[in-house]
């Protein structure tokens, strides 16, 4: 996939799935700041699950925050992890040093495996096994760490939905209208 059918595919995904939901601008975005915050902790395979009772007890839309959930995937996880350890680190332990092996220890054989096996090893409950122990090895610096990106990144992400939406709403609503006196 190239980087403008990407870009496309993001743009339909927010049109499409964001703007258009029939709720509050209000309700929209605290479901976008809700999956962003869930999208950087170390639930990775659980996320939706996580997601939807905590958006219905928060009283958010369901919806407009699963987007926004993959944004960790297993493609993304290791940088994404390991940045929001690094943040995690540098607030509760900023004298931990990580070192590569330090990182090759955590990840075992999942990387090695998932090369020379493919994309199927996905699938392998297995390799989830292994993906857990990784992040139950990595402990709060994770935890920390991605609560703290998660609110770095979803609160202004819930300003600038609840911004896009009041503003989209309002143009829709201006081609609507009448424009002047000879429109009536």
């Amino acid at each position: 996939m190239s980087p403008r059918d990407l870009w496309r595919r993001l743009q339909q995904i927010v049109f499409h799935n964001i703007l258009h939901l029939d709720d509050t601008p209000h309700r929209i975005a605290w479901g976008v700041f809700i999956g962003a915050v869930i999208a950087f902790t170390p639930t990775l395979g659980l996320q939706i699950l996580i997601y939807l009772p905590i958006a219905t007890l928060l009283r958010a839309n369901k919806i407009s925050g699963i987007p926004i959930l993959f944004i960790s995937n297993p493609f993304t996880a290791v940088p994404l992890y390991y940045s929001t350890w690094s943040v995690g680190a540098a607030v509760m332990d900023p004298q931990k040093e990580v070192t590569p092996a330090t990182i090759k220890t955590w990840l075992g054989d999942a990387g090695r495996e998932l090369r020379a096996d493919g994309i199927s090893r996905l699938l392998e409950a297995e390799f989830w096994q292994g993906a857990g122990r990784l992040l139950a090895s990595t402990g709060a610096e994770l935890w920390v760490g991605g609560l703290i990106c998660g609110f770095g990144v979803g609160v202004p992400t819930y300003f600038l939905t609840r911004w896009g939406i009041n503003a989209f709403r309002h143009l829709r609503e201006g081609r609507r209208l009448p424009h002047g006196p000879m429109d009536r």
